[in-house]
């Protein structure tokens, strides 16, 4: 059985899972986004999606976790990730980080026919039997040439005559560089990616209940693991243990709310499941460095 009939016979709605935002339009599947890591947006929560993404880390430095492993991202580093690819960006200490990223469905790169490309390189990304665990770093002898391509990406206007071009042109060209530099891992491994499924069972189970009480039983048994592997495996994918992870998720929507609405600080903590209004004072200082109120004050 391979990876994706793994995942179709355990679950028949797996595809509900993944990240629901739509990257650019049907005829250009490509988008671009930038990001602040820092006090005030901590961490960017573990997700997935069915689109390549390409992250170049622009100034600082930050914590990425990427299928359960752990890298750290310094300014100049750009990390190429496969769809459906578990990952998430964190603060390091007390660095901030900015990246830029292009995220874009691979069917842009292929055409109608059964080419050599589509073939050969993009349909094995597509059916989830390749991964491409990669970070180019500026030290590495063809940066120079792939930071071009990233960086013309970054600054193309979408909009402008002949951006698909210019678009699919700089796509092509990292793509050779991906291959050249045998970046690809050709081996699928189904009992990695049993684990990978199971954290994604647990942090759906979070983001569809983190208004309720959560524990780490009801967790456990909502994946149909024990307790101790559940702990386990959520630490080594996400950096954080269970607890820490919905705090910080509830803390990450009340910080939207508090920024999006005008609802009171306590109506707030109540409907992103904190029970105790004090606690969740002091857990949202420690994650903003701020209260409730001075955070919401920044918005005016």
């Amino acid at each position: 059985m391979d990876i994706k009939d793994y995942h179709l016979a355990n679950d028949k709605n797996y595809k509900s899972y993944k990240e629901q935002t739509v990257h650019g339009t049907p005829m250009l599947p490509f988008a671009k986004y930038h990001t602040n890591i820092s006090a005030m947006l901590p961490f960017y929560p573990i997700h997935w999606h069915e689109e390549m993404e390409i992250i170049k880390v622009q100034s600082g430095k930050g914590l990425f976790y990427v299928d359960g492993i752990k890298y750290e991202g310094s300014a100049g580093d750009i990390f190429i990730l496969c769809p459906f690819v578990m990952h998430s960006v964190n603060r390091l200490d007390d660095n901030d980080m900015q990246t830029d990223s292009t995220v874009f469905n691979l069917r842009l790169l292929q055409s109608n026919g059964a080419d050599i490309c589509t073939v050969k390189y993009f349909a094995p990304l597509l059916n989830e039997k390749r991964s491409v665990p990669c970070i180019v770093r500026p030290q590495d002898s063809w940066y120079h040439s792939f930071d071009e391509c990233m960086t013309s990406i970054l600054m193309c206007d979408p909009n402008s005559d002949g951006a698909e071009l210019d678009i699919k042109a700089n796509l092509y060209w990292m793509f050779f560089h991906i291959y050249n530099n045998r970046l690809i891992d050709a081996k699928p491994n189904v009992a990695e990616d049993k684990r990978s499924y199971t954290v994604r069972l647990a942090l759906e189970y979070i983001r569809a209940e983190y208004m309720n009480e959560i524990t780490i039983e009801k967790i456990a048994k909502h994946c149909g693991y024990s307790e101790f592997y559940i702990m386990k495996l959520f630490k080594q994918y996400t950096g954080t243990s269970c607890v820490d992870y919905i705090n910080n998720y509830r803390l990450t929507v009340a910080g939207r709310q508090l920024r999006d609405t005008d609802d009171d600080v306590s109506t707030i903590a109540y409907q992103v499941g904190f029970n105790n209004i004090s606690y969740f004072n002091r857990q949202f200082k420690k994650q903003y460095g701020m209260t409730p109120k001075e955070f919401r004050a920044q918005r005016a």
